[in-house]
């Protein structure tokens, strides 16, 4: 008999040790291993992040404004040039005989107005002659003024110091009048175009301070200021277009090189903002944004407002607070109340 109470005895704490471990298994099993992030108050959300385009400030299309067989050029590509420098020149034979025919044609009329200019003194030349005789003189020197025009066109020169941005003309080409042959852009004075959305328009202003960094260069950041502010949307994009001009723009700083522009926002007296990774941000079943933060080791549910894009990551404006740990590896396994191991 006391054997058979000694084997219920020892059979009750079997499953009472077996019961325990089953139990421990469980809650092992429901804890999730999590990484999380602690959520710091970010300078970043006080600021605005656009793409753009670099664009020469002045920038002008070289032409010659007469015709004829290009002789010799004196520019390439890249080329940095100072005002005044010989861009090209044509072959002035033609343009010369003609200047020399005008030329002749005034001594002409000069020698004839000379000689009836004393008849018309002494009262011998009719009013109507004398008349021909000025008419004539004037059109003869407006005559050599063209041809020597002409002749001086033949020479083509920069009309401010910049860089050759575009060439277009090679020796023995034949040119027309104001067909450009050349672009010719600023060296120094350079400036970068974005587009701002609708929504943010009203938080740009001319003066604005900017930060520019291109890729191109190793991310070498220039500064800028907002001069111009377009006052019409893109009827495709509802995008305004705005214009920083570099401050510091060195000779590597080149149009048509891609920028990411950094402006402040003209109203930093907001509340404290945060930046997340927007990959972590879920919507419940009311559409509402969440993410799952940590308390006190289980995961628990946090309804936020999210705010702007930046490159890294978005803005949250409310629904979280300084020091919350927030879960960005593993969220996918968890729901409300889920203990969690780090």
């Amino acid at each position: 008999m006391k054997k058979i109470y000694l084997t219920a005895s020892l059979f009750s704490v079997i499953v009472l040790a077996s019961g325990q471990n089953n139990e421990k298994q469980v809650i092992e099993k429901e804890s999730v291993k999590v990484k999380v992030m602690q959520v710091t108050a970010s300078q970043d959300a006080y600021y605005k992040h656009f793409s753009g385009t670099v664009e020469e400030e002045n920038g002008t299309a070289l032409s010659f404004s007469v015709m004829g067989t290009v002789k010799t050029t004196h520019i390439s590509l890249g080329q940095h040039v100072t005002k005044g420098a010989l861009i090209a020149t044509l072959d002035p034979v033609s343009m010369q005989s003609s200047y020399n025919a005008a030329k002749a044609a005034l001594e002409q009329a000069e020698d004839a107005y000379r000689r009836m200019k004393e008849l018309h003194d002494k009262g011998s030349l009719p009013e109507i002659q004398w008349v021909e005789v000025q008419s004539k003189l004037q059109q003869a020197r407006s005559m050599e003024e063209i041809a020597g025009k002409n002749l001086k066109d033949c020479k083509l020169y920069a009309p401010f110091s910049g860089v050759i941005a575009e060439k277009s003309i090679e020796i023995g080409q034949n040119v027309t009048p104001n067909i450009p042959i050349a672009k010719l852009v600023t060296a120094n004075l350079l400036k970068v175009k974005i587009a701002v959305p609708e929504t943010e328009i009203a938080e740009i202003s001319l003066a604005q301070k900017a930060k520019i960094a291109v890729s191109a260069l190793g991310n070498r950041s220039f500064s800028g200021v907002v001069t111009e502010k377009g006052i019409v949307a893109n009827p495709l994009s509802r995008s305004y277009e705005v214009k920083i001009r570099v401050e510091n723009a060195g000779v590597e700083l080149m149009p048509g090189m891609v920028t990411e522009v950094t402006l402040e926002k003209k109203d930093t007296s907001v509340p404290e903002q945060y930046i997340i990774p927007a990959s972590i941000v879920q919507l419940d079943e009311n559409n509402r944004s969440f993410v799952w933060i940590e308390k006190e080791g289980k995961a628990s549910k946090c309804v936020i407002d999210c705010g702007d894009f930046t490159p890294n990551g978005v803005t949250v404006v409310s629904g979280l607070k300084n020091g919350d740990q927030i879960i960005v590896e593993g969220q996918q396994k968890i729901c409300e109340g889920t203990a969690l191991v780090f």
